[in-house]
């Protein structure tokens, strides 16, 4: 009796929830075929449990925020120049249904490498004359990123205040490390991002990450992009070296990036009456020409931003789509969108990494594979490491990259932030990047697909069917 009673009524909080059918059933069926053991499951990962003092601060701080994002607008108002079809369509979704503005009057310079990434940043840093502002998932000890954590050392010392805001369950192991005890006693004040402790751990969702990959500098500078703090020599070197791509921004998208690491920093510190984003320059340094627009997603800020955001960029291709992701678990709508851009003659290529640091994750992402290709999707296989970049391009004239992938985590559960870029040269670069990966990339046949054997189809089946709970 107590377990029909508890599935009466977590079915009736799951059906009330208004998710996707797919997230429904699998839960239902989790809660059905798993006596008690379903149900805590729900209760601990099943809902975006948030602390109320998160919420609370969230909300406060993500007003200032829009508030600094309309002066931005305002100064920079004569300076956009967005033409394109799909340019329109995610500049005039994000303004007016997120309150996000394009911001015209930047510079942009792609990194492909993480060394001439870590170099560029440590440069910036040394030359920084107020603060360093860093917000990252991952800070893995060792190789090259460690020059960051030295550079940010000498620049504390100078007088300059850095903050360092790392994801507590990716960056756990950097915590206690000498670097980052070296950097606190130079005065770099290092904070974890939801911190998971054996209390929160059991009324909490742990799973919840702050997965940004964020640097400010000034304000005036800041990167952004799928690099974390790692060193691809040395970190989970088993799957090959991590294939990253990181951007560096100047002008007022690096301030829009900036207010992003202050809102956050400030919902763990915990001022809920301060006012964190007055000493940022508004609009103040133009050094080019390239309008953007900065998105940041997240459970209780702007849900589902993100996934909005891309559904709309592959809406609006009319000629050609190029996707890298080293996740890929589409959510119905952004299958759909795929699917029907293809059918009315879009090009549409996805390439994704051969080697996946998660095997349920891999095998779930190849039960799309066949219905895509049958619509004629070309689906490409990165062989030469793990393709970690997150990246999206349309017609040769929009581009994007972040932090993102293309699953239901990124969408739905994780803190994210994305650039969308509306710059003919911008993208080219993009474009030519994207090519280099198809180049190193091996395409999946759709007539050998469909001969795979019934073993490999039973478990991608299956991780399909708990796709809407990874």
């Amino acid at each position: 009796m107590m377990h029909w009673g508890i599935i009466i009524g977590l079915g009736f909080r799951i059906v009330t929830k208004r998710r996707p059918t797919g997230v429904s059933l699998a839960w239902l069926t989790v809660i059905a075929t798993l006596p008690f053991v379903g149900a805590v499951v729900y209760l601990l990962v099943g809902e975006l449990w948030l602390a109320g003092f998160r919420v609370r601060r969230a909300r406060s701080l993500g007003d200032q925020k829009r508030a600094r994002l309309r002066e931005l607008r305002v100064e920079s108002e004569a300076h956009i120049g967005v033409s394109s079809g799909p340019a329109q369509a995610l500049d005039a979704y994000a303004s007016h249904g997120l309150g996000v503005p394009t911001l015209a009057g930047n510079r942009v310079d792609l990194y492909p490498e993480a060394d001439q990434a870590f170099e560029a940043m440590v440069r910036d840093i040394d030359n920084a004359r107020r603060r360093c502002l860093l917000l990252f998932y991952i800070w893995s000890c060792g190789g090259r990123a460690d020059a960051v954590g030295e550079a940010l050392i000498r620049a504390a010392r100078r007088g300059l205040e850095c903050r360092v805001l790392l994801d507590a369950v990716g960056s756990r192991p950097f915590f206690g490390c000498d670097l980052d005890r070296r950097m606190r006693e130079a005065g770099v004040q290092v904070r974890e991002a939801l911190p998971v402790g054996r209390l929160r751990s059991v009324l909490a969702r742990i799973d919840l990450r702050n997965h940004r990959k964020i640097m400010s500098i000034d304000g005036r500078v800041g990167y952004c992009g799928s690099l974390n703090l790692a060193d691809p020599k040395f970190f989970k070197i088993r799957k090959g070296p991590w294939v990253d791509m990181i951007a560096r921004v100047e002008g007022p998208a690096a301030e829009a990036l900036e207010l992003i690491v202050q809102q956050d920093w400030w919902v763990e510190q915990g001022q809920e009456g301060g006012k964190p984003f007055e000493d940022v320059n508004i609009g103040a340094y133009r050094p080019g020409e390239v309008p953007i627009q900065v998105v940041s997603s997240g459970p209780g800020q702007t849900p589902r931003a993100t996934h909005d955001m891309l559904l709309t960029l592959v809406y609006a291709a009319t000629r050609e789509l190029i996707i890298t992701t080293p996740y890929f678990i589409p959510s119905e709508p952004m299958e759909n969108a795929l699917i029907g851009a293809a059918r009315r003659g879009v090009r549409v290529s996805l390439v994704l990494p051969d080697k996946v640091d998660s095997l349920m994750v891999k095998h779930a992402s190849r039960a799309y594979y066949q219905e895509l290709l049958d619509e004629g999707i070309e689906i490409r296989l990165f062989r030469n490491g793990l393709l970690h970049a997150k990246t999206m391009s349309a017609d040769g004239s929009v581009c994007m990259f972040g932090s993102a992938n293309i699953d239901r985590r990124s969408f739905d559960v994780n803190f994210e932030t994305t650039m969308f870029i509306y710059d003919e040269g911008v993208t080219a670069q993009l474009v030519a990047l994207q090519r280099s990966y198809m180049d190193r990339s091996v395409r999946v046949d759709r007539e050998a697909w469909s001969r795979r054997g019934v073993h490999r189809r039973l478990i991608e089946g299956a991780a399909q069917l708990a796709s809407p709970l990874l």
